[in-house]
C-alpha cells in the first residue's frame, strides 16, 4: 500500500539554485513566491522566515521590517539580512520581539528585496501572564493528494499558535502513494521522482509552500513543528528506512538524512540547535502550558518490528514476536531524550503538560473485518491473518515500543504531573484515555486527522460508522474516532480545562475551505471528558 516505485537518481547531494515555481512575468529582479512564516515563539523571541526568488544567481540583501501596525506607518525595527544559493535563498531571523514591541499582543513583519515587498505576516510571543491560548494541531499534509483547504480554514480560526506533528511533506514520486488525483488537480509532485538529494528535498519544500492555504496559515500565526518519517522517507528509524534501497541505488542513507535535515531547517521557521538531528525542544506559555515537542522518528528509534517476518510454514511465531516486542532495551525516544524529558518536567510548574509528538500512543488493535470485505486484495490478506491473532495494529507507533511507553508513563507518575499527548501520523482522528500496564489512568491523547492524506475508509470498504464503532468496541482506551474525514484539531487551554474541537473539511478535491462538521470535547484537570 505504501511501497514506493523504482526511480532514477538525479544530482545526488547537489547544492545550488533550486528553480522557482510560479515566478510569473514580473520585470522585478526578485519575487517572494513562497510567502512568509514565523515559528518557535518564546516569551521574548520568535523566528521570522521567507524565501526570495531571484532572477539570477548570486548573493541577495533582504531587509526585514517590524511594525505594530499592519500598514507599517511606524516601523519599530529594521535589519539587513543576507542569503544565497547556499541556503537556497531562504532567510531566517531570530527576532527578539519583546525588546521592540508589545509582542505578546501581536506584531506585523515583512521583507524587502530590491524594490519588492513580501506579503505581510502576523506573529507574536507569549508573556509570563498569558492565561489562555488557542492552538491548532495538524499532521500529514500531502500536496498531490488534494488542496490544503484545511490550512486555509484554520487561518480564519484565530489561532495563537499552530503545531505540525510531522509529515509536513511527502517523498514519493508521481505515480506513487496518494498521487492518483494529482494530474487532475494540477498538483503533480516536483520533482516528479522520489526526493533523495538535497536539490530534490529543496524543490519539494518549495512546491508545498506555493499552496494558497499553506501561505495563508503560515502568515497568520506562528508555527511549532516536528518532523515524522516522510520529511525523510517512509518508516525512517535511526539507521535506515523502509523506503530507502539497501542495494545502494539510492545512495547512503545518512547522506540522504543529512540532505533532508538541511532542507527542512532552510525551509521551516524553526530554531536550530547545535546538533542538527536534535529537534526535540520545549516551550512554556505563561504558567498554564509546558509544551514538549518530541522526536519519535529518527533520533533514538530502533528498527520497527515487521510481523510478517514471524510468519512461518507452521504458523505465526508468537513467542519470538512478543519476546522481541517487549525487549526492555527497545527504544523509541532513546536514553538521552528520555533524560531530557525527565529533567524538563522536573523544572516545570505549569498547569498542563503537553507532548507534541508524531505517532499514536494509544494501544490499538483492529477488529476482525475479514467477513465484511469482498475480494480482499492479495496485498492485504497476510495482514488480515495477523489481525485475527489480536496483534497490535501499528508497530510503527508506540505499540511497537511498549517498554519505552511505560518509561515515559513512569516519569509522569513520579513527577506527579498529568499529561496530554498530541499525535498525528494515522490520517484519522482519535480521542483516548491512556492507561499504564497496571491499569492506572495516566493521560489523555488527542490525535488529529490528516490535512489531505487518505484515511482508513479510503482503503477499507466498510461503512464508516460501523467501522468506527467496531474499533472503539475493541479498544478500551479509545473513546471516539473519525476514520473518514480530513481536518485539523484546535485546543483552547486555560488553567481549568482544555476544549478540543475536531474540525473536518468539506472537500480536498476543489478549492473550498468550508468546515463540513466538527466534534467538541471538554477535558478537565481530573481527566473528566464531556462531549
Amino acid at each position: 500500500m505504501r511501497r514506493r516505485q523504482a526511480i532514477k537518481i538525479s544530482s545526488l547531494g547537489a547544492i545550488g539554485f533550486s528553480a522557482s515555481i510560479n515566478t510569473g512575468c514580473s520585470n522585478n529582479a526578485f519575487s517572494f513566491d513562497h510567502g512568509v512564516a514565523s515559528g518557535d515563539p518564546t516569551h521574548e523571541r520568535v523566528i521570522l522566515w521567507t524565501r526570495v526568488t531571484p532572477k539570477k544567481v548570486g548573493p541577495i540583501e533582504v531587509v526585514l521590517e517590524i511594525s505594530e501596525k499592519e500598514d507599517f506607518s511606524k516601523v519599530v525595527f529594521k535589519k539587513k539580512l543576507n542569503t544565497s544559493s547556499l541556503a537556497d535563498y531562504t532567510i531566517k531571523y531570530d527576532f527578539k520581539a519583546s525588546k521592540y514591541c508589545k509582542s505578546h499582543q501581536g506584531f506585523f513583519y515583512r521583507f524587502k528585496a530590491g524594490n519588492v515587498f513580501s506579503e505581510v505576516g502576523k506573529s507574536r510571543t507569549f508573556s509570563a501572564e498569558t492565561q489562555s491560548v488557542k492552538i491548532g494541531i495538524f499532521s500529514c499534509s500531502n500536496f498531490p493528494a488534494g488542496y490544503f483547504n484545511v490550512y486555509e480554514a484554520a487561518a480564519k480560526d484565530n489561532l495563537d499558535l499552530w503545531l505540525h506533528l510531522g509529515d509536513y511533506l511527502y517523498e514519493y514520486p508521481m505515480g506513487g502513494y496518494a498521487t492518483n488525483v494529482a494530474e487532475k488537480l494540477g498538483r503533480t509532485p516536483v520533482p516528479p521522482h522520489e526526493m533523495i538529494s538535497l536539490s530534490d528535498y529543496r524543490q519539494r519544500h518549495a512546491q508545498y509552500k506555493t499552496d494558497h492555504g499553506s501561505k495563508e496559515l503560515h502568515k497568520n500565526a506562528p508555527l511549532v513543528a516536528v518532523w515524522d518519517d516522510h520529511e525523510f522517507t517512509n518508516d525512517t528509524w535511526k539507521k535506515g528506512a523502509e523506503n530507502h534501497s539497501i542495494d545502494g541505488s539510492e545512495g547512503d542513507f545518512f547522506a540522504r538524512r543529512s540532505a533532508a535535515i538541511k532542507a527542512y531547517f532552510e525551509w521551516m521557521p524553526i530554531r536550530e540547535q547545535e546538533s542538527k538531528r536534535k529537534i526535540f525542544r520545549e516551550f512554556k506559555i505563561g504558567n498554564i502550558l509546558h509544551l514538549l515537542m518530541l522526536d519519535t522518528r529518527q533520533y533514538g528509534r530502533d528498527k520497527q518490528i515487521q510481523p510478517l517476518e514471524y510468519l512461518t510454514k507452521s504458523g505465526f511465531n508468537q513467542a519470538k514476536f512478543y519476546n522481541d516486542l517487549n525487549d526492555i532495551n527497545r527504544n523509541l525516544l532513546g536514553p538521552s531524550q528520555i533524560s531530557w524529558i525527565e529533567n524538563a518536567i522536573s523544572k516545570s510548574n505549569a498547569k498542563w503538560t503537553i507532548f507534541g509528538q508524531q505517532v499514536l500512543m494509544t494501544k490499538l488493535k483492529f477488529p476482525d473485518i475479514s467477513n465484511a470485505l469482498e475480494g480482499i486484495s492479495d496485498q492485504l490478506k497476510p495482514y488480515i491473518q495477523l489481525i485475527k491473532l489480536g496483534l497490535p495494529s501499528n508497530l510503527d507507533a508506540w505499540d511497537g515500543y511498549p517498554k519505552e511507553r511505560e518509561r515515559l508513563y513512569k516519569i509522569m507518575q513520579r513527577s506527579g504531573k498529568k499529561f496530554i499527548s498530541l499525535a498525528g501520523d494515522t490520517h484519522n482522528a482519535w480521542l483516548s484515555q491512556l492507561f499504564d500496564e497496571t491499569g492506572n489512568k495516566v493521560g489523555i491523547e488527542i490525535a488529529t486527522a490528516s490535512v489531505t492524506s487518505p484515511g482508513l475508509t479510503d482503503y477499507v470498504p466498510i461503512e464508516a460508522k460501523i467501522f468506527e464503532n467496531s474499533i472503539i468496541k475493541k479498544n478500551n482506551e479509545l473513546l471516539w474516532m473519525d476514520a473518514s474525514s480530513r481536518g485539523f484539531t484546535s485546543i483552547k487551554i486555560n488553567k481549568n480545562e482544555i476544549v478540543a474541537k475536531y474540525n473536518f473539511i468539506k472537500t480536498i478535491y476543489e478549492k473550498n475551505s468550508s468546515i463540513k462538521k466538527f466534534k467538541k470535547f471538554k477535558i478537565s484537570k481530573n481527566y473528566e471528558i464531556k462531549a
